[in-house]
């Protein structure tokens, strides 16, 4: 992994993802690419081949902006020693960011948060959850200070089923990286009961597939609703992160709905880290 994607709008909490991208990049000798998705009146802009493409005075004034911004956002200490390339797109945020990651070989993407109200100016609302379901690459969504960044007690949360086989290789290619402790979390809830003895078969399943991973523990954990013991399990062993599967606009972990991808993804108080099932 050695090109990281940074989406920004030049607030704090981007400056937050960029701080935490830099300290990921130091550890493992990669490259930054930090992506500002600018907001062009549509009587400034033409459309080419499906692409936005600034015109006139106005465009220009607005691009040479942002690029003075961009001067100052990327002047900090923590980026000396780094190969960062700023970049200035007129693309939609969501289908712009999915594709700059797709045409330039992005690792993996870091992105601030807000929590609940989503990110900032033009990741409002839902926008982050829209990029966890359209983009490929893995996502880190930053919830946390970036000088609070470790990666020392992982919860892997998800069905473990043998589709979900291909994302958890991806997700514990990011987070071996760091050394960590490790729990593979099935959430048990009344609605969707089973036995401690069939998650127990499908776990010896699941990790027969990957037996280079047969040494992690499983862990079944009882609660409401997946969300409610996702977060509660979290919240017991403290995890840095929490790591899902998602099945893009199936919902994350492909028994959740959209609604719930969006509790997990916005409202969860940990780092989190998706990855998107191929179909």
């Amino acid at each position: 992994m050695k090109k990281i994607l940074v989406p920004v709008d030049f607030s704090e909490k981007s400056e937050e993802a960029l701080k935490v991208a830099a300290k990921i990049a130091k550890k493992i000798q990669a490259t930054i690419y930090v992506l500002h998705m600018l907001d062009i009146p549509s009587d400034v802009i033409d459309v080419t081949d499906g692409r936005q493409v600034p015109k006139g005075p106005m465009a220009m004034m607005l691009l040479e902006n942002t690029h003075e911004k961009f001067d100052e956002f990327l002047d900090k200490d923590y980026l000396d020693g780094i190969d960062v390339y700023d970049k200035v797109l007129t693309d939609k945020p969501v289908e712009g960011i999915a594709q700059f990651a797709k045409d330039n070989n992005i690792d993996f993407i870091v992105m601030g948060s807000h929590g609940a109200s989503g990110l900032s100016e033009f990741f409002v609302g839902s926008n982050t959850e829209k990029v966890v379901r359209s983009c490929k690459k893995p996502v880190l969504v930053i919830k946390r200070p970036a000088d609070e960044f470790k990666v020392e007690r992982v919860v892997i949360a998800g069905k473990f089923t043998g589709e979900n086989l291909p994302a958890f290789k991806k997700i514990m290619a990011f987070i071996k990286q760091f050394d960590p402790k490790i729990y593979l979390l099935r959430v048990n809830t009344i609605s969707n009961f089973k036995p401690t003895k069939e998650l127990d078969d499908v776990f010896q399943k699941f990790l027969a597939k990957a037996p280079e991973y047969e040494c992690l523990k499983p862990v079944i954990y009882d609660d409401y609703t997946v969300q409610e013991g996702i977060f509660n399990f979290a919240d017991k062993i403290d995890a840095d992160l929490i790591a899902l599967s998602t099945r893009g606009r199936q919902g994350i972990m492909h028994f959740l709905s959209d609604s719930i991808t969006e509790d997990v993804v916005n409202s969860a108080d940990r780092n989190i880290l998706t990855i998107k099932i191929e179909k």
